[in-house]
């Protein structure tokens, strides 16, 4: 935690970041650190992406152990908000 202190602060994105370590994610494949993604400007639609470290999961399917980590989207949630705060974004229903 240490370093990432380090490096986020180095990058200036330190003052973007929020730590909440009563963060419970996926408890029966995520093994390590997980991870989600909000804006803070808007509380109505949650998270907008979410993630982790998930050693064990592929390696269920492949027979072999194989580190992994990974992320989601919510799409849905991500047009939402910007058809909220830009309401000439879709140009047509397509």
């Amino acid at each position: 935690m240490g370093i990432l202190f380090e490096y986020c602060e180095a990058m200036g994105c330190l003052d973007h970041l929020s730590f909440d370590f009563s963060l419970a994610r996926g408890l029966d494949y995520y093994t390590g650190l997980i991870y989600e993604a909000v804006l803070t400007d808007t509380d109505r639609v949650g998270s907008i992406a979410g993630g982790g470290r998930y050693d064990g999961l592929v390696g269920m399917f492949a027979g072999k152990p194989i580190p992994s980590a990974g992320v989601s989207i919510g799409i849905e949630r991500v047009f939402a908000i910007l058809e909220e705060t830009r309401p000439n974004t879709r140009e047509s229903q397509t």
